[in-house]
């Protein structure tokens, strides 16, 4: 049996799953924890955390780029293993080992302190790890399209409000309305019906497009939040048919 086989049936192995999901999510509690003033004393062990975390990372990246051969067995080795490195899971995997490659060189200066920035991609390797974040994934994926025409029909509503509430707000509040990019954060906090209240309309005919966007803002939501509850659903009642089987 070649070798990426025997690496890929590993890295499948419930104990190496457990493995990495508790490396993950102590980096992550490491990450946050030293963000706090009363941490302060304890950032070097928490720094060390995610050294030893990315460490782990480090070898889980190098396994996976071995074995992709495995995952796309219609492609040669060296397409395969490129495939990967280019793919989502390569790039949160790649930034994920970048503390334990960049810490070397940088030790000693204020870069080390940087590095830690992209650190927080590694977040997203819960999607890999985790059987929830999977479903989510597949429920999204299978609405895709669904999804696609929603949002582009919110962003085309969302511009046009915002160029349209630019124009009519600019003469009676210059200095709230300075720009159309103002104007596109008023629309999207109104059609998100978050309404923050720091930019808003003072003229009637400004007051009447807000309540406009309002209304349509909640009907806009409610139609991606049908579509991914639905998908949710069909999955659900799938597995339930595999498992009545």
């Amino acid at each position: 049996m070649k070798l990426y086989i025997l690496i890929q049936r590993f890295l499948g192995r419930k104990y190496v799953h457990y493995f990495v999901l508790f490396f993950i999510l102590i980096s992550i509690a490491a990450i946050i924890g030293s963000s706090y003033e009363e941490m302060a004393a304890y950032r070097l062990p928490l720094f060390g955390v995610t050294y030893v975390s990315s460490f782990v990372f480090l070898v889980e990246y190098i396994a996976r780029i071995l074995s992709a051969p495995a995952l796309y067995p219609g492609r040669k080795a060296v397409k395969a293993r490129l495939k990967y490195t280019f793919s989502f899971y390569g790039f949160v995997d790649f930034v994920a080992v970048l503390p334990c490659i960049l810490t070397y060189i940088y030790w000693d200066t204020e870069v080390v302190h940087i590095i830690i920035l992209p650190y927080i991609f590694i977040i997203f390797k819960l999607i890999r790890h985790s059987r929830s974040f999977r479903i989510i994934g597949r429920a999204l994926s299978a609405v895709k399209e669904e999804l696609e025409t929603a949002y582009t029909a919110s962003f085309i509503t969302i511009c046009f409000s915002a160029i349209l509430m630019y124009y009519i707000e600019r003469g009676a509040q210059p200095e709230v309305f300075k720009n159309i990019g103002d104007g596109i954060w008023w629309a999207i906090i109104t059609f998100a019906t978050v309404g923050y209240g720091d930019i808003y309309p003072v003229t009637p005919l400004g007051k009447l497009l807000g309540c406009i966007i309002c209304l349509v803002g909640v009907a806009m939501v409610a139609i991606p939040t049908g579509i991914i509850s639905s998908s949710f659903i069909n999955i659900i009642q799938k597995k339930e048919k595999e498992i009545s089987k």
